[in-house]
Order: structure tokens, then sequence, then C-alpha cells
């Protein structure tokens, strides 16, 4: 599949799963696309961001819009939810199969990893349209400021989330005994997921009192990587302003609480910390490779996580890398999750992440590997949700949005 081959088939999966329309509820005119049109019907946060990257590559207005659509359902506070339901009266079931905090009926009440600064970057980038930063900087600003003052109230830099969703690596090993999970499969997962959205319900709506009551509490280390990366790209969009300053402040804020609180020197890796105690969760995921994604990071934290980890056949170097969890690991599950995901396959938007990341640090053969082999699933199995990291095949939802991502790479 050569480049415009590749153009033509991510067009297709963008365009059919294309939203546009007046929304009954708030009168906001929407235009999004949705991750899969079976699976993911609505608008979620950091696809959207993904999607916008991708649609910069075949139609930069329509990045414009994604985005446009995804700030306009910001809240007074600063929030802005993870699933936005835009149509749900075509979808009117899809609460009933699904669980999802609310406090209103139009919105999730959760985050999603905060990618959303840089996705507004680099569109700006793209297109040096200046009306759209300067409508994008007040929403980015009450974002960002949401973050910190909801979801860091010991102040130490490290953001919590209060369900594994919001962290976008929903059933990850490294939540196993946070969830209590002895049942290993989606069913096991569901059942322990709800008990937290129980206990949840009547403090919905306030995170603090959610983080307070300590049942499921992460200072997760891909959420901050990502954290600190969009601060970094909101301080760049700020430009002199004093608001500039103190993003980037704030960012390095988090990258020196990643590397005091979260660096195991024996493990060479990053660890999430759980509960309000912030217990060190000694299990080496994707996420504990994340703060590669950051240019500061230093040059022996680099080393030990690309040479011991990522580069390992023994651990993260699968023949069509990078799986979501270590081929070393014994819950290491490569297959088929049936929706018990983020335990063996690869991702897409990961290795979209890393690939840069390696490239800038300095580790471009890696990256080429990491991209030809992306090319290759997608070549052999279409945009899929992800995929077998032994054999390529493409698994989870078919016509998956950010699997566009490759056009980035």
């Amino acid at each position: 599949m050569d480049r415009k081959a590749l153009e033509e088939g991510a067009r297709q999966i963008l365009l059919t799963n294309l939203r546009q329309g007046v929304a009954d509820w708030n009168g906001q005119e929407y235009s999004f696309v949705c991750p899969s049109l079976t699976g993911y019907p609505f608008q979620w946060f950091w696809d959207s961001c993904f999607h916008a990257i991708a649609l910069l590559h075949l139609n930069p207005d329509q990045a414009k819009a994604e985005l446009r659509t995804l700030m306009s359902a910001a809240l007074p506070n600063g929030f802005i939810p993870h699933i936005i339901f835009w149509e749900m009266e075509k979808q009117p079931d899809f609460l009933s199969r699904n669980i999802v905090g609310q406090t209103d009926p139009h919105y999730s009440s959760t985050m999603q990893p905060p990618i959303i600064a840089y996705a507004v970057e680099r569109v700006y980038l793209a297109t040096g349209d200046e009306e759209f930063r300067k409508a994008a900087l007040p929403v980015l600003i009450n974002y960002y400021r949401w973050l910190r003052e909801a979801r860091d109230p010991d102040n130490d830099g490290l953001i919590a989330v209060i369900q594994p969703e919001e962290a976008g690596t929903d059933c990850s090993p490294k939540y196993d005994e946070a969830l209590g999970l002895t049942d290993l499969s989606n069913q096991g997962f569901i059942a322990a997921l709800k008990k937290i959205y129980e206990a949840y319900e009547p403090l919905r709506g306030d995170d603090h009192k959610i983080l307070a009551a300590d049942l499921f509490h992460f200072e997760d280390v891909l959420v901050n990587s990502i954290y600190a990366f969009g601060m970094r790209s909101l301080a760049r969009l700020l430009g002199d302003s004093p608001e500039a300053a103190e993003f980037n402040h704030e960012a390095d804020h988090t990258r020196d609480a990643l590397l005091e609180k979260c660096w195991d020197e024996e493990a060479g890796a990053f660890f999430d910390l759980s509960g309000v105690a912030e217990k060190p969760v000694k299990v080496v995921t994707i996420s504990s490779l994340m703060p590669l994604i950051l240019s500061d990071l230093p040059r022996d934290k680099v080393e030990r996580l690309v040479g011991d980890w990522l580069s390992s056949p023994d651990h993260f170097w699968t023949p069509y890398p990078i799986p979501s969890v270590p081929a070393s690991d014994p819950k290491f599950m490569p297959g088929n999750p049936r929706g018990f995901i983020w335990r063996g396959p690869s991702w897409i938007n990961t290795n979209w992440f890393l690939s840069h990341a390696l490239r800038d640090h300095g580790y471009s053969e890696l990256a080429d590997v990491i991209v030809a082999k992306s090319h290759e699933c997608i070549e052999k199995y279409g945009f899929r949700e992800y995929y077998h990291p032994y054999t390529a095949e493409g698994l989870g939802a078919r016509d998956f949005g950010w699997s566009t991502l490759i056009l980035d790479m």
C-alpha cells in the first residue's frame, strides 16, 4: 500500500465516520469523526484529537471543525467531557449497553488523557489560522487549570484519574489490584467497574470528594506524561504572555514529579501511584514508556527505557511492536481479548506517540521500524482498533478512526 492508497483508505474511514448537524439539546452545530460507527458512535475526547491530527493530511478545515466541536462542549468551569452525545437519538440504547458516569444526559462526567493543546498547536501550525488559535486559547487555559484544580488536590504536579477509562488504557493489568480483579475477563472487569460507578453515584460532579473516597485514585504515568506534553504546547501557543510562563512552570512541576515519585531505578521504568497513599504499582506496561514523549526527559532515563524495555525482544520489541503489555508479563494477552483490552495488542495511537518520541531522542531507526510495522498491520488488515503483536492480525472495532494516525507517522 503506497502513500496514495493509504491516504485514500484513511479518507474513506474519516468521511464515513463523519457526523454533522445541529444538536437538539443545545442548538450547537457539530462536525466530528466518531471512532467507529458500530462500537463508538459519539465524540470521544482523545480520539477527536487524533482524528484532527490525521485530518491535517487530508482536510485541514475539517481538522479545525473537529477541535472546535470538541471545545464547544467545554463547561463553564473548564472541564471537557470524554464523551459528548451529540446524536443520542440515533443510538438510544447506548447507555443501556455501556457504563457511563454522568451528571448530565448529554455528556460523560469523566476526562481522558489531555492531548488537546498539542492537537490545537498542530492544527494552528499547519493552517496559520490566527482566529482559530485565539478562539481556542481561553478554552485550553480553563481546561488545563481545571485539571490542576480538580485532579491534583495534593498539588504535587501529578493529576489523578478516578476510573480506568479516564486513562484510555481501560483494562490494563496495572489496575487489577486496585479494582480487586480476580476474574480476568471483560465480564470481570465490567463487574468491578460497576461497583466503583455505584459508589461514585452520589459524589459525581465533585472530583475532590471522589478522590478523597480513595476507591480508584491513580496518578497514571501515561496521563501525566500527556498532561506535561500538552502544557508545553499550550505555553508555545500562548507566546510571550504571563500564562505561557504559568504552563511551562506546571509542565516542569509534572516532569519533576514523574522523575521523583514514579521512576524506579531498579526496574528502569516509570510506575503509576495508587491511592491517596501513592503506593507504586510495580507493573510495567506501555504507560511505563510514555515519559519518552517529553523532550526534556533526562538522557539516562531515555537510555534505560529504550535499551532495557522498548527495544528488548523479551519485553516490547515483538514482530509488530509496541504491545500494550510486555511479552514478559504473565498477564500478557496478545490475541483477541473480546473487549478485555490493553493487555497485549499493539495500538496505532501509542505507536504514533512513541515513534515521534524516539525520533526526538535520536532513535530514528527504531522509529522507522515501528512505522513500517504499523503500516504493514494496516496494509494486511485495514484500519482496526488494535493489532496482534506477533501476527499483525487486526482486532477489535473495524474502520477505526485513530488508526489513520499512520498518515502522521
